[in-house]
């Protein structure tokens, strides 16, 4: 009996475990990948082709090509479990055996009134191309305002200051200080950084609504010609149709094996699958290539392997010169950590590549 392996997203996650488990394909597995899009992107880099310093063919590549491979490239509106399908906007429907669900997430507006209809974001390649072109044919002096002071909001607020010298920027979070979750002497490094590159950071600011052209929030109106929402994530909706239980981003709960409590045949990995570690191109990465690792070994009706997420660290960028980070425990900042976070994207262009 041939097995129907359907994949939902190319993403990080989806496309480590199609690596994964390519090369070593029993000849009764076929595999199809369903994408909206016809080449994977690389979405920790969407900030830079929002501030117009990469184009679209930097952060974008190929998906595989390989037998037992078909590319689908459609966009996903329901999981029928009981008759296991998967239900397509232009090619209709596609049967399963077993389904990968890696459909990535998208903006949290927190029941923000406003947000949804007025906030720019980064989400997807579309939605970030729009929000490019928007801010780059801004005007002179134009005011742009970003809600949320973390890694993002960092990264794209510093590389719209080298291409937009001529804008306001400015960040609204409600912290009293940027990028949860880092330590304080590279959250001092950060502030002092935007400071003194002219990025304003107006910290323990609660916004109430987004209007059309200002943020009211609890001490005041802050105007803008341009807002970009970079303060939270929740999974893809999507997944929240499926049988099982949530997490408080609407992340499903999965077992060791990224099987979903209340249907083994669906597997969910990266960033719509509920985790003890934060959502992070990183994590899906490893899920992706563990979950191939596991469908291999039962393929071949061989022991699952026993396999631990690593954190190796994070990495974020100042603009083109500089950035900061943390490596194995130790914190760094200028340069390094720049010419660092470079060298990722290169290795892991490299491995989907070769």
């Amino acid at each position: 009996m041939v097995q129907e392996v359907v994949v939902l997203g190319g993403g990080y996650a989806g496309m480590f475990f199609v690596r994964r488990i390519l090369g070593n394909l029993p000849a009764g597995v076929r595999v199809t990948l369903v994408d909206r899009l016809p080449k994977s992107p690389l979405k920790t880099e969407f900030y830079s082709v929002a501030a117009g310093t990469t184009s679209l063919k930097e952060v974008t590549l190929p998906f595989p090509d390989h037998p037992q491979l078909r590319l689908v490239f459609d966009e996903v509106i329901g999981i029928d479990q009981t008759a296991r399908r998967v239900e397509l906007r232009e090619t209709g429907q596609v049967p399963y055996t077993t389904l990968v669900v890696a459909l990535g997430c998208v903006d949290r507006f927190h029941g923000l009134s406003g947000a949804e209809e007025h906030a720019l974001g980064l989400q997807t390649l579309k939605r970030t191309q729009r929000t490019g072109q928007e801010i780059l044919t801004l005007d002179a002096y134009r005011q742009v305002l970003l809600i949320g002071a973390g890694l993002t909001g960092i990264e794209l607020a510093a590389e719209l200051r080298e291409t937009r010298p001529d804008l306001n920027i400015a960040i609204i979070d409600r912290n009293d200080r940027v990028l949860n979750g880092f330590s304080d002497k590279l959250r001092g490094y950060v502030e002092q950084w935007l400071a003194e590159h002219d990025v304003k950071v107006m910290h323990h600011v609660t916004t109430r609504h987004i209007g059309r052209d200002s943020v009211e929030t609890e001490t005041g109106d802050i105007p803008y010609d341009k807002l970009v929402w970079t303060a939270g994530i929740q999974a893809h909706p999507l997944v929240q149709t499926l049988r099982g239980e949530f997490d408080s981003i609407g992340r499903i709960r999965v077992n060791a094996e990224f099987q979903t409590t209340a249907d083994p045949l669906i597997r969910v990995i990266g960033d719509c699958a509920a985790s003890e570690h934060p959502p992070t191109a990183q994590v899906a990465e490893f899920q992706g290539d563990y979950l191939g690792e596991m469908l291999l070994a039962a393929w071949r009706e061989q022991p699952a392997p026993v396999r631990a997420y690593l954190n190796r660290g994070t990495l974020g960028a100042l603009g083109r010169a500089a950035g900061f980070g943390n490596v194995k425990g130790v914190d760094l900042a200028g340069k390094v950590p720049r010419f660092l976070k470079m060298g990722v994207l290169w290795n892991y262009k490299r491995h989907v590549e070769k």
